[in-house]
């Protein structure tokens, strides 16, 4: 069967038969008529529609003995045959909509290895899962689960022959892999599946970091590692920062477990190894955040068993909030954000700072919650406005949505789809471990929803099926509103 030429044209006017104009921000058409332009189809895009037939025919024929062979159809300025395979194309779908990690994605899958690397199979499986969500392709998530499950053992053998050199893609890969328990959460997943990935990652480091591992402790690769390997921060121009650490807390917090010490130890131990540069100082002031927010998940863990005593919590909470409002308080301008009164969320310069400010928010919203949970309050004015306080904060968050969903966007995106999701499924997870679950089922997604329209619907679609997963989202609605 012959398939018809591809367009590369918006939505809209592919859905009216009409002719598009390609213009920027909206085409003409969709100017003209009123209409909300989803932007145009790209050549990665083109080339899937083209080729997903006869590719996943061949792999499902393969097993069987069987080949068939299909004659490609043209699209555009496209080659009649591919230059590339499915799994060149999943790659390129990674690093055009998850520029987590840069260049260092080029450079891994050039390699001339006679086997791909973890990282690399890793990565093939997040973007062959994007493309298996947006074109609602069954067959091309039966490919992404099994590369996912080859990265799963590929990985395990990188760990266990693992040397000085290469721990930096099997750390890389463990957090690819969290990104793709996201990706494709549904009623079959295991709960908690995305933190594992992250804290198989903090015990892999923790380690590295031992004398077992090592004589002597690498520590500025460790803390390049933690930090580097996944962003780019503000003063090397990126605006595609995914700072791990913070990540593991947030994993820590989600399981109920521990940060370990050795992650918050390498604040002090970077210090100690040389002076600051101000290229660094962005990095130094996201690990003494880090070290604030790992004590407090720390403190939350021990609080919940009873193994301090009130007293001590309700202080070390209140130091905490002392001691956040004064890390803010010494912040470089630079840091700062607008407001902006009057829109649904603030402006920041950089994506980097609307996460850091985010994850400044969140413990703060942790310390008013054990606060909350340890303080003998001799009126309940005194509990609501703590409660008050939380609500207000997590809006603070809510409102940064629309933000950092269309500042993530590169030039390159073919899918409605980044690092953008990962973040905020961990985010919204933390703050359901912390406020009130009811609240956040209701109000987290509606900034975005308001501002984004269709565009944030699949994000937010898979941000739910994963709090679904987790909490049960949408029962507990269903409960409060018949009562």
């Amino acid at each position: 069967m012959k398939l018809s030429r591809a367009s590369p044209a918006c939505g809209n006017c592919r859905s009216r038969r009409i002719k598009c104009n390609f213009l920027r921000p909206r085409c003409s058409q969709c100017a003209r008529a009123g209409l909300e332009c989803g932007g145009y189809r790209s050549r990665s895009e083109l080339l899937f529609r083209d080729q997903t037939r006869s590719t996943i025919a061949k792999v499902h024929h393969e097993d069987s003995g069987v080949m068939h062979t299909h004659s490609p159809a043209t699209c555009g300025d496209l080659p009649a045959k591919p230059t590339f395979h499915v799994d060149g194309l999943a790659q390129k779908v990674f690093t055009d909509n998850f520029p987590v990690f840069g260049e260092g994605c080029k450079s891994w899958m050039e390699g001339r290895a006679i086997q791909p690397s973890p990282s690399t199979i890793s990565l093939t499986s997040v973007g062959l899962a994007a493309l298996a969500l947006v074109h609602k392709d069954p067959h091309m998530m039966d490919l992404a689960r099994r590369k996912y499950h080859t990265a799963i053992g590929s990985l395990t053998t990188a760990i266990r022959h693992h040397g000085a050199t290469g721990v930096e893609q099997s750390i890389a890969a463990c957090f690819i892999l969290s990104i793709f328990e996201v990706l494709t959460c549904d009623k079959s997943s295991v709960s908690n599946a995305w933190p594992k990935h992250i804290l198989g990652a903090t015990t892999f480091l923790g380690f590295i970091c031992s004398d077992i591992a090592f004589p002597q402790s690498p520590v500025p690769e460790i803390i390049d590692i933690c930090f580097n390997t996944v962003s780019d921060y503000p003063c090397r121009n990126s605006n595609s920062l995914l700072i791990i650490p913070e990540s593991k807390a947030l994993a820590c917090l989600v399981s109920d477990i521990t940060v370990p010490p050795f992650l918050l130890n390498l604040s002090d131990r970077f210090e100690h190894l040389n002076t600051i540069t101000d290229d660094q100082r962005p990095l130094e002031l996201a690990m003494h955040l880090f070290v604030i927010i790992g004590q407090l998940v720390n403190v939350h863990h021990s609080a919940n068993r009873k193994m301090f005593t009130s007293s001590s919590i309700v202080a070390f909470a209140t130091q905490s909030i002392q001691t956040l409002n004064g890390w803010a308080d010494a912040l470089p301008a630079s840091w700062k954000y607008d407001r902006n009164i009057g829109k649904v969320y603030g402006t920041y310069s950089n994506v980097w700072y609307a996460r850091i400010w985010n994850y400044y928010r969140l413990a703060h919203i942790l310390a008013n919650r054990i606060l909350l949970d340890h303080l003998n309050f001799s009126s309940q004015d005194q509990s609501e406005k703590l409660i008050a306080t939380i609500s207000d904060i997590s809006w603070d968050i809510y409102n940064t949505l629309p933000f950092l969903f269309d500042s993530e966007r590169t030039t390159s995106a073919s899918l409605p789809l980044s690092t953008t999701l990962f973040y905020i499924t961990s985010i919204v997870q933390s703050l359901a471990k912390v406020t009130d679950q009811i609240a956040l089922f209701e109000e987290w997604s509606i900034p975005a929803s308001s501002v984004l329209g269709e565009r944030f619907n699949l994000t937010r679609d898979i941000v739910i099926r994963n709090l679904r997963q987790e909490y049960g989202y949408g029962s507990q609605l269903e409960v409060v509103r018949a009562v």
